[in-house]
Formats: C-alpha cells, sequence, structure tokens
C-alpha cells in the first residue's frame, strides 16, 4: 500500500487537468501505470472518500480533487455526506 502514490495521482488532478480527464474517461487505463494495490484501486476509482481517509490519505486532498471528480454542486454538504458514509447529522436544536 502506498499513501503517497494515491496522494500524487490526486494531486496531479489539479496539476495536470489533462490527467483528470483521462482518468475520467477510462479509470482502470489510467491507474494502470500506478502500483496500487486492489484495494486503493477501487476507492480511486469508485472515490470512495470514506476508505481513502481510513487508508491515510489526507482528507483536505481528497475534498480539493471532490469537485473537479463530482462537480461543485452540492459542496461542502454531498462531500461530508461521502465522507461519513453516506449519512450526515444534524446538530441539535438549542
Amino acid at each position: 500500500m502506498s499513501v503517497n502514490t494515491v496522494e500524487r495521482i490526486l494531486w496531479e488532478f489539479g496539476e495536470y487537468p489533462e490527467r483528470l480527464g483521462q482518468f475520467q474517461a477510462n479509470p482502470t487505463e489510467h491507474l494502470a501505470s500506478y502500483q496500487l494495490d486492489d484495494v486503493e484501486r477501487k476507492a480511486l476509482t469508485q472515490f470512495d472518500l470514506k476508505t481513502l481517509a481510513e487508508l491515510g490519505v489526507s482528507t483536505l486532498l481528497t475534498m480539493m480533487v471532490w469537485p473537479m471528480i463530482k462537480g461543485p454542486e452540492g459542496m461542502p454538504f454531498t462531500y461530508l455526506e461521502h465522507m461519513s458514509g453516506g449519512k450526515i447529522t444534524a446538530p441539535p436544536t438549542p
């Protein structure tokens, strides 16, 4: 497992937008040149935020990349919803 490699891939999406386009067009082909284990590859392909965080990937980095992959609509709530496994609980009302 290489958190550094996963983070480099995500960072490159911002640095080199054509790589994001390649990833979006064919994630499997784009990730083939990187040394990733099956869990990392699946988490990236599905952009599974919770798994990426559990692997130790920077949540600030995934938050930066989220709108590039999913679009800015609903940010930050859709991001937070995915980070929490699909559920956001409202704070208690006073």
